[in-house]
């Protein structure tokens, strides 16, 4: 009971630094294990500033992430008993279950509170979602931490930006991003690209939000957001996710592997039945394309009925763990925005997003 008293108190306390500092909140919960937080803003204009979730640990450091606007993410760590000097900068030596370091640096908002900004790097989001446990090396000291459910909290905030930025503030309220329960022996098994029922394993889901999260940040969509459970369609939440932004829609689904399955039948099939649904003038066509010496299969398909005018691409990429990994991009064509979406450039922005969220490591590289 004192332990969990002071572990209190020094929340307290950080979350004065941290309102002193630069932000107000939190608007909105965040509650993924033992993770709590929410939206915050900015003390001294009132706008949107952050996402951001802690979790205190025995060692009374409690351990910040946060997703800015930008988007971009960094980490904070805090301690009651810290006497560091504001404005303080200092090397950190990161590592992942035990991998190679990662050599990033901390910044002493307070005599307090280090914030670490992270690098935009696929793979390092990768590695930071996966690992059990993280060690922290700095000025001489190395700190250990048990990491919990880091790949359920990174959509979690990133879906919380994407909702406070289409929404606002005000609106603000729980940024969950749910997860499917566990499949039962009676369940129907998941991969089908007919729609199947709202259930499906919860490893897949979390792999299909994951991947969702990071195609969408490394993508120039504007206001994109992750979907809820609850906002996902029947025919995807099996084993994918849906999202959404300013000028499209689109879902990450992925499909087990099975014998004699190639990638060019799976897109033809996607494509196939987009011209079912289509009641007016429709047209389609897949092809295979080298992304860093790798292929990826793509499907489009335009329609042009009652409904109005939209057209689709399907990027298929091969999974690691075998079968592929479906991601969609669908324009309802009716904004300058929207239009955009079929131009070039911005298939091939759509195309390395694909390859590199399911390639981290080959996509971080030089």
């Amino acid at each position: 009971m004192k332990r969990c008293v002071v572990a209190v108190a020094v929340l307290l306390s950080v979350l004065a630094i941290i309102h002193s500092a630069e932000a107000r909140g939190p608007y909105g919960s965040i509650s993924v294990g033992n993770w709590k937080g929410g939206a915050f803003t900015n003390d001294q204009t009132g706008a949107f500033s952050h996402c951001g979730a802690t979790a205190v640990y025995q060692s009374g450091i409690i351990f910040l992430v946060m997703i800015d606007g930008t988007p971009s993410w960094s980490l904070g760590f805090a301690h009651d008993s810290w006497s560091l000097s504001g404005g303080q900068s200092f090397p950190i030596a990161l590592t992942f279950d035990g991998g190679p370091a990662v050599n990033v640096q901390g910044i002493a908002l307070s005599n307090k509170l280090v914030r670490v900004p992270m690098p935009d790097n696929s793979s390092l989001i990768n590695q930071f979602r996966k690992a059990k446990s993280m060690t922290a090396y700095a000025q001489g000291q190395l700190f250990q931490f048990n990491l919990d459910q880091t790949a359920q909290l990174l959509p979690t905030l990133a879906n919380c930006v994407a909702k406070v930025k289409q929404y606002g503030i005000a609106r603000a309220g729980d940024f969950s991003v749910a997860v499917a329960p566990k499949q039962t022996a009676a369940s129907p098994p998941g991969g089908s690209l007919k729609p199947g029922p709202q259930t499906g394993p919860a490893d897949i889901q979390i792999e299909a939000v994951e991947l969702a999260t990071n195609f969408i940040l490394k993508t120039s969509l504007r206001n994109p957001q992750v979907l809820s459970r609850s906002e996902t369609p029947a025919a995807i939440a099996a084993s994918g996710a849906a999202w959404r932004s300013d000028e499209a829609a689109g879902f990450v689904r992925i499909i087990p592997p099975r014998e004699g399955m190639k990638g060019i039948d799976v897109t033809a099939a996607v494509v196939a039945g987009d011209a079912k649904e289509c009641g007016g003038k429709f047209a389609s066509g897949r092809m295979s394309e080298l992304v860093d010496s790798d292929v990826v299969f793509r499907g489009f398909s335009s329609c042009e009925d009652s409904a109005g005018a939209r057209i689709s691409q399907y990027f298929l990429v091969s999974r690691k763990k075998g079968g592929f990994v479906l991601f969609s991009v669908v324009s309802n064509m009716k904004t300058e925005d929207a239009r955009t979406v079929a131009k070039e450039e911005r298939l091939a922005d759509f195309r390395k997003a694909a390859w590199v969220v399911v390639n981290p490591a080959e996509g971080a590289k030089p």
